[in-house]
């Protein structure tokens, strides 16, 4: 009955090594998602302020776009250490637990 015992508890402590490698490999892909979602959004705003081969009225539109866009992912960040880092205005309702 020990040795059955012993072996529960080794498995169980195999399962817990399991599912915490799982739970890091989890934030692994969460982080390289964001960055990749990041670096598109970042490439799409690069090509929107690009002005080569554009009228002066697509140039006016996507210029907009892209002011609007970072407008809106510049409100999305709320650490203020975050904030300083990118070189943003700190806000007074942000704080370093928000993110």
């Amino acid at each position: 009955m020990k040795n059955l015992d012993t072996r529960i508890q080794q498995t169980q402590a195999k399962l817990n090594d399991l599912r915490a490698m799982a739970r890091k490999q989890e934030r692994r892909n969460e982080t390289r998602r964001k960055i990749i979602y990041g670096a598109a959004a970042l490439k799409i705003i690069s090509q929107w302020r690009k002005t080569a081969g554009k009228s002066e009225q697509q140039q006016a539109e996507e210029s907009g776009k892209a002011d609007r866009m970072m407008a809106a992912l510049h409100h999305q960040v709320s650490r203020d250490s975050d904030r300083e880092f990118l070189g943003l205005a700190l806000d007074a309702t942000s704080s370093e637990e928000g993110a």
